[in-house]
């Protein structure tokens, strides 16, 4: 025996809501990752209070500038030149490096200037402020 509903006539399934769930979700999620790949720059920090294992004078003293000038040992320079210098410098024995940034030195910079060196010297590197 068939059994009839009397009044109520089948809707069809409307797709446009899920389509638009379907996008806002792909959206989200496109503009949520990120698609570049971040450097990593390792720097060794001294404790508060407690006095530096190297007691000697550092063999390069470094000086970062603004607008991307630097100092080696009191000589004025490029940063093209400078990596030049250091690379000379290590060559002839030098093994650590003072590297101070002046107050206009933004943390950008600071990090673009240990990425350079730690391509090209070997040099173990301390920061001062």
């Amino acid at each position: 025996m068939r059994v009839e509903t009397i009044g109520k006539k089948r809707r069809r399934l409307s797709l446009t809501s899920l389509i638009d769930v379907i996008f806002l979700l792909l959206l989200f999620f496109m503009l949520s990752s990120t698609f570049t790949r971040f450097a990593q720059v390792d720097i060794n920090a001294g404790r508060a209070g407690t006095v530096s294992t190297i007691q000697k004078r550092p063999d390069v003293f470094i000086r970062l500038d603004k607008d991307d000038s630097w100092k080696i040992n009191g000589a004025g320079l490029s940063a093209d030149a400078a990596v030049d210098e250091l690379i000379r410098l290590q060559g002839l024995g030098a093994k650590t490096a003072l590297l101070v940034v002046r107050e206009d030195v933004t943390s950008q910079m600071l990090v673009d200037a240990l990425e350079r060196l730690g391509k090209h010297v070997t040099l173990k590197i301390s920061v001062a402020g």
